[in-house]
């Protein structure tokens, strides 16, 4: 049966390209990306109906990342053609056999050899740019997602003659019978029938009916099965006697003359009462349907959920109620009864279990907001009752006060409101327009609901980014929205639950009672689609979200006080005065003027007192298996909506690409590997958490837990006499032990949420779900707790399902322990020997804690280690063993795993083996390969007399060149390098003076550099490929933007001064092997001003129509697409390990499993690497780039003075003597010249080839090496050493980045700019020689046809060898 929601259609713009008998042609490829009409290419040959075939991503057995439309890829003539697994781009077969190991593991699907499916998607970047803006009315109006947002609110508090403008303004942004203006239309429907069922406004049937019969016609929409079914529920509720029979009967013979019968009385509209009267009044054909339905089983059996007995901790001792607020939301755990349990329960034990744990994790999660609000109301009744003491500094009794002010205000607010509505006469002003604006999203929720969660949000948001700093309004503005939005949803689901459990599970197993019958009741059931969880929820935009958010900070504004002790002049006597908790004014940031809201200096010292992150535990680990992930928005918890994927705020562009490629069921081996780390149970190892307790409870810096009091020196303050600059040194100093200091307190802060985490999980098994970023890498959701954390944190996990050790399992426990202690380089038997060695302070770790040698102390990861030991003398307390029941996680990590990548991308043996692709003995350490280079270097030039050199020989150790060597090849620059030297030398060797170290660093990183090129040249040529492909596709234009362009043009009287080079927005976009589109979120943000009563806001409008940030997308396209390559090896081996039996857990190039399995996991994750690489995977991307960008032109550049410079400024001076020049003329000329050149018909092609533009100049003269593309790159690029290394060294960092962004923050190093764009580095500090050759250069500019440089030749290094290297994971 199908469901309204399977009958909706997708009006996203956006291609599949599909392959069958034979791909498209070259020329069908560059049409579909023009349209603006979703098209699916088929063969005509093909009799397959597409709809039956469901999209395969890349590594499925019938595969093929991209289809290339270059013409090289495909054989001419007869149809046939060449499979991707054997083409190249210049037309060159190569044998996928050579590439794939036939020995591969049975989890792994082998490549298709036959015709493959294309899972490529290329959506239409212009269903994706500004919105129309419609202009509002008396506050209604707006862009679509404003006026949805708007309807959403009005429908919930009933305002029907709102949401009826609305619906008629809406109307305007969706094509003629669309479905989903036809859903609009029903939930406008449904919510009157739904109201006047309850108030009995009979007045309201009217316009119910008029609606129904008269407006959707005018739509143009057909009533669908929902529109009658509630259409019908109205009738029943509504109408009695004979009118309701004849008004019932007649809507159901329009259902039965479309056979709707099922669909209807499958519609969650209908109660029990409903469905009994329509029996009876067409019982004959309800109950036809009904009866093929009927289930007669409806017993069901209770089962208690099991106490579990309280574990008395003692508690962390701090001020205020705290900690009690969040042991309030955790109170689950030791008083079970809370938990309301299913109404009805049915299936096996393991099911019933299954629904009580579920009903446990929505207990928990809808706990969290209401502890707080207990938590106020505790402390602002023990105000009471002790009288109000203006110098008690507790948080509680201030943000009581800020609760009631805030509530009043909203309450008045909301009576204004009511007036301005009913008011008619003279036009509002501009205030007033302003309210009815955002004052119907006042009556969302209850005021004092409202007020909470206004203050949760900023405290909350403040707490995150530092209470003693000031706040941009507009970004607090907008995560208070964002809070209040997201209540709404969740409040929405609660609601959605607790009509399943008392209404929705009843209908499914009593029967239906029909009416006025006598002899008992007839038990009959429908069981139709699955009733929908909850309607689609209206998304409110940034705008939306801003507006309201500065509406509440505005309010609170006003109402938040702070209590201040002041000496009263005239008394000398301390008093209390209330001054304003917020203070509001102007900052200029780079050159702008920003709004910034500061807390009150008195409110600031609480804070930093009290750690308000306590007041919010929504993203708990969970105490039943996360929902399997079913859509980018449903998955993971059960109350609170998650997101598959943590896209840049702002960016709809991923997204939407992501909701494109799951459908058809498409993500399906991403969304299973995500439910796989979910579904690992954990459980809090206690004899850890016992330890950690006791250190934690001393106030000592044990490990890495924070002290309670840091003992931190202050510095000496100088004489007077020492002058102005000792006093300028000596208060760096102090700044820099204030600044310790706080990061101390606030890492405390951090651990003491966890150790309260811990100690309610104790004895429970939980989990942890996962989504990814939009490379592809797993996160856990939960951020306290989790794998991903700290030492502390991961020391506290166990796995919650034991296995025995096995003879290899003690073997790989051993090397664990060495592992951790730091002996890591060594040979798997010397590590093994190595914790036999130490097994005395091993076991005295492990039975002694902080009262032995602590020997585990010493060790890299402390509390790991200290787990491990006490599993190893556990383990040895047994007379076997290797019979003890293991729960600890074994690591196995990557070599530098990155380069692992590069390595096998570019065949390059040298690289393979030092980062232990290739079998060997021992295991190579790249790290100390690359610290010997550089040792023997300096040696060497030491004895020549080089002075650096003098002073770093014996100085090079490994740790000076490990963090340049593994951030180089996730795009560290020559400059960024320098400055990880330096800081290392300044680590290790404090004698050195400031000018041996800037000397020292920039000599280091240039060996470290040439070592690298040596070593790694393959990942050389790769890097500087896929920053070329970058480059050219940020500077090229899509069909659909030229012609945008045109139209923009022809409507503008100015022309000819329109620049194309402005408004270049080609992000990367690429397919990983899994299928996921990876859209690189970097651009150049445009923003809107919004009006608020406390200033004008700047929000960013994200959309496509924004251009991209060149450099950006360049220069973190080679370390995304890398960090896309493991997140894939990892998903792979997840799925595998599953398939094999094995629990499996990751921290991205870091894989965890239980110690008798590790060896079987470590067989996984080769052949998953041997899989993915077994494919030509830079081949296969210059194959989707060809598809994805084949019918873009590009703007191209070479140097004026070469001869094709030349040229082409000849070119245009003739034609600009003929008037016909100019920037836009020459994109809209080579436009046309491409499309009569890819025409059939040949008078057309004459035509093209006549035409003389600057490409056909460079057609007939140059190659595409003589194009200049920008080498922002070669900063970043492995092993890259630019040639004015030296006067890189002198200038400051020239690109700041946002590292608040997640697409950003997770790159390591620093994204540094090229050398060309260092021109404003004072004069002094550079040759001048070396000055006028950066900036002296000049180019001509113009449009060419894309085209790609060919893909670098593949080393002859064989992948499969990785199968023999027992150091490749270890």
């Amino acid at each position: 049966m199908l469901s309204r929601v399977a009958l909706r259609k997708n009006a996203l713009a956006r291609v599949r390209v599909t392959g069958r008998s034979a791909l498209p042609s070259p020329a069908i490829l560059r049409l579909h990306s023009q349209s603006t009409r979703p098209v699916s290419f088929t063969n005509p040959s093909s009799t397959t109906n597409t709809q039956q075939r469901s999209r395969r991503h890349s590594l499925t057995s019938n595969r093929s990342l991209a289809t290339a439309a270059d013409q090289s890829i495909f054989s001419q003539g007869s149809g046939s053609y060449i499979p991707f697994e054997n083409a190249t781009s210049d037309g060159s077969t190569f044998s996928g056999d050579s590439f794939f190991d036939q020995r591969l593991s049975p989890f792994f699907k082998p490549h298709s050899q036959g015709l493959p499916e294309s899972s490529l998607i290329i959506m239409n970047e212009a269903a994706q740019t500004k919105p129309r803006v419609q202009r509002k009315v008396k506050g209604l109006g707006g862009d679509a997602d404003e006026m949805l947002a708007n309807l959403d609110v009005s429908l919930r508090i009933h305002q029907y003659e709102r949401s009826a403008v609305l619906i008629s303004r809406l109307k305007h942004c969706y094509p003629p019978g669309s479905p989903e203006f036809l859903d609009l239309c029903n939930r406008h429907l449904n919510a009157i029938v739904s109201h006047m069922s309850v108030t009995r406004q009979h007045e309201l049937v009217p316009a119910c009916q008029r609606f129904f019969e008269v407006e959707l016609r005018v739509q143009g929409l057909e009533p669908n099965a929902t529109s009658y079914a509630i259409m019908i529920r109205m009738a029943l509720r509504m109408f009695h006697g004979s009118k309701r029979d004849r008004t019932v009967r007649r809507y159901w013979e329009f259902v039965k003359s479309k056979s709707w019968e099922e669909r209807v009385l499958s519609e969650s509209v209908f109660s029990e009462s409903d469905l009994g009267e329509l029996s009876q009044i067409c019982s004959h054909d309800v109950q036809r349907v009904a009866m093929g339905n009927f289930n007669p089983n409806t017993t069901s059996d209770d089962v208690s959920v099991a106490e579990s007995q309280a574990v008395e901790v003692k508690a962390v001792k701090q001020k205020g109620l705290g900690l009690s607020s969040l042991q309030e939301s955790l109170e689950l755990f030791s008083d079970p009864s809370r938990v309301s349990l299913p109404l009805y329960e049915q299936g096996t034990v393991e099911d019933q279990m299954h629904q009580q744990k579920q009903a446990r994790q929505r207990q928990l999660e809808q706990d969290a907001i209401q502890s707080a609000l207990n938590r106020w109301r505790a402390e602002s009744e023990t105000r009471r009752k002790r009288g109000f003491d203006g110098a008690e500094k507790r948080l509680g009794p201030i943000i009581d006060q800020w609760l009631t002010g805030l509530e009043s205000k909203i309450e008045e607010e909301l009576k204004t409101f009511d007036k301005l509505v009913a008011k008619s006469g003279p036009s509002p002003n501009a205030a007033e327009l302003d309210l009815l604006e955002y004052g119907v999203y006042l009556r969302a929720l209850k005021s004092d609901r409202i007020a909470a969660i206004t203050i949760l949000s900023a405290i909350n948001t403040f707490s995150r980014l530092g209470v003693d700093q000031g706040l941009k309004l507009a970004g607090l503005a907008f995560n208070i929205g964002s809070e209040f939005h997201d209540e709404i949803l969740a409040e929405r689901s609660l609601q959605h639950q607790k009509e399943r459990q008392s209404s929705h599970l009843s209908n499914a197993r009593q029967a239906l009672a029909i009416r006025k019958q006598k002899d008992g009741r007839a038990r009959w059931y429908h069981l139709s689609r699955k009733i929908e969880e909850e309607d689609p929820s209206i998304a409110w935009s940034a705008r939306v979200k801003a507006k309201v958010g500065a509406t509440l900070m505005g309010l609170l504004f006003d109402a938040a006080k702070a209590p201040v002790e002041v000496i009263n002049p005239e008394t000398k006597k301390k008093e209390i005065t209330l001054q304003p908790a917020f203070q509001h004014n102007y900052q200029i940031t780079w050159g702008k003027r920003a709004g910034f809201i500061h807390l009150h200096p008195s409110v600031v010292e609480v804070l930093l007192k009290e750690p308000p992150a306590d007041i919010l535990s929504r993203h708990l680990p969970m105490v039943c298996e996360p929902k399997p992930w079913k859509g980018v928005s449903d998955g993971a918890y059960y109350v609170y909506k998650s997101e598959l994927i943590r896209s840049t705020p702002g960016e709809h562009l991923q997204p939407a690409y992501v909701k494109a490629a799951i459908e058809s069921n498409g993500l399906d081996e991403i969304r299973e590997s995500l439910d796989i780390l979910g579904s690992t149970g954990w459980v809090i190892n206690r004899e850890v958490f016992d330890v950690m307790l006791e250190a934690w409870n001393s106030g000592e810096a044990i490990a890495n837990l924070a002290a309670l009091e840091p003992n931190l020196t202050p510095p000496q303050r100088p004489s007077a006499e020492e002058g102005y600059e000792a006093e300028k040194k000596w208060d760096r100093l102090v700044q820099l032990m204030e600044n310790r200091k706080s990061g101390i307190h606030s890492q405390r802060c951090f651990q003491n949420f966890q150790m309260e985490i811990a100690r309610a999980y104790l004895d429970e098994t939980f989990y942890l779900p996962h989504n990814i970023d939009f490379r592809g890498r797993a996160y856990p959701l939960p951020p306290y707790l989790n794998q991903m954390g700290a030492d502390n944190a991961r020391g506290l996990l166990l796995f919650s399902k034991a296995k025995p050790l096995g003879p290899q399992g003690l073997r790989w426990l051993k090397i664990q322990i060495a592992n951790l202690a730091g002996f890591d380089k060594a040979s798997l038997p010397e590590r093994e020997q190595f914790t036999t060695d130490h097994l005395e302070d091993v076991l005295d770790s492990a039975n002694n804690g902080l009262k032995g040698r602590r020997w585990w102390l010493k060790a890299e990861d402390p509390w790991q280690c200290l787990a491990a030991c006490c599993e190893l003398r556990n383990a040895l307390k047994l007379s076997d063993p290797t019979q003890y029941l293991s729960r600890l996680p074994i690591h196995q990590d990557g070599s530098c795993n990155g380069l692992q990548h590069y390595a096998a991308l570019g065949g390059d043996k040298v690289g393979a083996q030092q980062v232990n692709l290739e079998p060997s003995d021992r295991p190579s350490d790249v790290y100390t390969g690359v610290a010997d280079f550089v040792k023997r270097t300096v040696a060497q030039e030491a004895a020549d007399g080089n002075p650096t050199a003098k002073f770093l020989e014996g100085r090079i150790t490994r740790k000076i060149v490990k963090q340049t060597v593994m951030t180089n090849v996730y795009g560290v620059t020559f400059m960024g390098a320098m400055k990880q030297v330096r800081k290392q030398l300044v680590d290790h060797y404090p004698d050195l003076t400031p000018e041996q170290r800037a000397d020292g660093a920039l000599y280091i990183a240039r060996k470290i550099f040439e070592a690298l090129g040596s070593m790694f040249n393959g990942a050389h040529e790769i890097q500087y490929w896929l920053g070329d492909c970058a480059s050219r596709i940020t500077r090229s234009m899509s069909p659909t933007q030229i012609e945008e362009i045109m139209q923009e043009a022809m409507k503008s009287a100015t022309a000819a001064n329109l620049d194309p080079s402005k408004k270049l927005r080609s992000t990367v976009i690429w397919t990983t092997p899994l299928g996921l589109p990876v859209v690189q979120p970097y651009r150049v943000r445009s923003s809107r001003r919004i009006a608020t009563t406390l200033q004008s806001l700047s929000i960013v409008d994200s959309n496509a129509d924004d251009t991209v940030s060149a450099r950006k997308q360049l220069q973190a396209f080679p370390p995304n697409f890398i960090h896309s390559l493991d997140a894939t090896h990892m998903m792979l081996s997840a799925i595998a390990c599953h398939k094999a039996g094995l629990c499996f857990s990751a921290v991205h190039d870091s894989f965890w499993t239980h110690a008798c399995d590790v060896d079987q996991m470590n067989e996984l994750l080769r052949d998953a690497f041997v899989r993915m690489h077994s494919d030509d995977v830079i081949k296969r991307l210059d194959a989707e780039f060809k598809v994805r960008y084949g019918d873009h032109l590009f703007l191209a550049k070479v140097p004026s003075r070469s001869r094709i410079g030349k040229a082409i400024i000849e070119l245009r001076k003739s034609k600009k003597g003929r008037g016909k020049s100019s920037k836009v003329s020459e994109l809209f000329e080579e436009y046309k010249r491409q499309k009569f050149l890819r025409s059939d018909d040949p008078e057309l092609q004459a035509q093209g080839q006549a035409m003389v533009t600057p490409a056909s100049v460079f057609d007939s003269l140059g190659k595409d090496k003589d194009l200049s593309i920008s080498t922002s790159l070669g900063a970043t690029a492995v092993g890259h050493i630019p040639d004015n290394a030296d006067i890189t060294s002198q200038g400051p960092d020239p690109l700041e980045f946002d590292k608040s962004d997640p697409a950003i923050e997770a790159l390591l190093g620093t994204i540094e700019t090229d050398p060309e764009a260092l021109v404003t580095t004072p004069e002094e500090d550079r040759p001048k020689m070396r000055r006028n050759k950066l900036t002296q250069i000049a180019y001509q500019h113009f449009w060419l046809p894309m085209r790609f440089r060919d893909v670098p030749a593949k080393g002859d290094w064989d992948v499969s060898r990785i199968r023999d290297s027992k150091y490749f994971f270890c």
